[in-house]
């Protein structure tokens, strides 16, 4: 208490002044009309930038949410999707609706959103973890894409993270086609650039050209037919019957930020019996 009435007595000239001062420009405000619109204008200006600045801050530390959300309705969209172009490959491939029925509810894929919040894209073995795990439906061997295309398989899981192997690690096999063709091949990684894979095993008999789209075969039960892959950048017939085909990939992995992981519905079905069918084989050789 005593210092701050040792401030006041040692700042009484300076405080006088300020009262006195604010004293005169209230009377001048209050008496002429002119000023006092003025001020006022000036005020409301003053408010009303002061107001932008605080919604712009607003806005920014609310664009996480923003896109989470955006993320999440984009993979319901996505699932909607590919769910409706399976249904018109069997539409194509079966006259029958009972037969395009049962084909339609054995091909069901399930989505998990996810955040990429670690990655790595110009290393030799690269790897992406997410921040989804088991508690969350995370799965190993579950696919994993964004809006542009395949990004690698999950490979490691734990209760909440999930780690993936992209396209970009060595270690990293994803049947392929050419948009169009039936004939599938392995897409491989040779460590050389973060933008191009190679196309293994695509006979020349198969017809490709620069520019044709690669796409995923839906040979295995990690991706569905017709995931977007990449462009034929470059290729050339080798000794052997074979392309070297090079493929631009459409993800860009040093930007990536929400990706959905994927799901074959009744993959342990499927399991199950190709394992008894493999048991059954093995046993009936002599």
């Amino acid at each position: 208490m005593r210092a701050l009435i040792r401030f006041f007595v040692s700042n009484r000239i300076l405080i006088l002044f300020l009262f006195l001062e604010s004293l005169s420009l209230f009377l001048v405000v209050k008496h002429n009309q002119f000023q006092r619109n003025s001020f006022l204008n000036s005020s409301n200006a003053m408010v009303g930038n002061i107001y932008a600045m605080s919604n712009s801050v607003s806005e920014y530390f609310g664009l996480g949410k923003v896109n989470q959300a955006l993320a999440v309705e984009n993979t319901d969209l996505k699932q909607r999707l590919y769910q409706l172009e399976e249904e018109l490959r069997f539409l194509k491939q079966d006259s029958s609706y009972q037969g395009r029925k049962e084909m339609a509810l054995q091909k069901k894929y399930s989505f998990v959103t996810a955040k990429v919040i670690n990655a790595s894209y110009n290393k030799h073995k690269n790897y992406l973890t997410l921040d989804k795990g088991a508690a969350d439906g995370m799965k190993v061997e579950m696919g994993v894409v964004n809006d542009l295309g395949v990004v690698g398989i999950v490979s490691e899981v734990s209760e909440h993270f999930s780690v993936v192997l992209p396209i970009l690690n060595p270690h990293s096999y994803i049947n392929v086609k050419l948009k169009g063709e039936n004939k599938s091949g392995s897409l491989i990684w040779d460590g050389r650039d973060s933008k191009t894979a190679i196309l293994e095993e695509m006979p020349r008999y198969v017809k490709a050209a620069v520019g044709d789209t690669v796409v995923t075969s839906g040979y295995s039960s990690i991706f569905p037919e017709g995931i977007k892959v990449g462009t034929v950048k470059y290729l050339k017939q080798k000794n052997d019957d074979n392309y070297y085909i090079e493929v631009e990939l459409f993800v860009d992995f040093s930007r990536l930020s929400y990706v959905d992981a994927m799901a074959f519905d009744n993959l342990e079905e499927q399991q199950e019996l190709e394992a008894k069918n493999l048991k059954k084989m093995e046993g009936g050789k002599k």
